[in-house]
């Protein structure tokens, strides 16, 4: 009975947690920084669920890479992976809460959405340079 509430809890952390993320870093960034946020956070994301990291700490499946790449944003004080990095880790522990916590998983699956990657943007921008000179 107590594992319910405390799943529930930890459900709504997420939810909150991903929706103040996403709204602070679109409300403070320039669209290059959301790109490069939603970029980090998808390869992330398909990386930690495409292969999966057995050397994870027991109850937790977050990856030990995706740890370690939070922690070095920070120290690094690189706020597009420190954000990048956090929303994928908070999307791997929602997916753990199964429907709890569904809106975090869809709030971040719509900020990808929102800020696609441009695959050619520097391919394109530097046959631009090539043409004008």
């Amino acid at each position: 009975m107590f594992g319910l509430f405390g799943k529930n809890s930890k459900a709504l952390q997420l939810i909150r947690d991903s929706q103040s993320i996403i709204r602070s870093d679109e409300t403070a960034y320039a669209d290059r920084h959301l790109v490069k946020i939603s970029e980090i956070t998808s390869s992330s994301i398909q990386r930690a669920l495409n292969k999966p990291d057995f050397k994870t700490t027991k109850g937790d499946k977050t990856p030990r890479w995706l740890k370690e790449a939070h922690r070095d944003a920070r120290k690094r004080n690189d706020q597009a992976a420190l954000s990048g990095t956090t929303l994928a880790i908070i999307f791997l522990r929602a997916q753990e809460l199964g429907d709890l916590a569904q809106p975090a998983c869809d709030a971040i699956d719509e900020f990808i959405a929102r800020w696609p990657v441009v695959e050619n943007s520097s391919t394109q921008s530097s046959e631009e340079k090539t043409l004008d000179e």
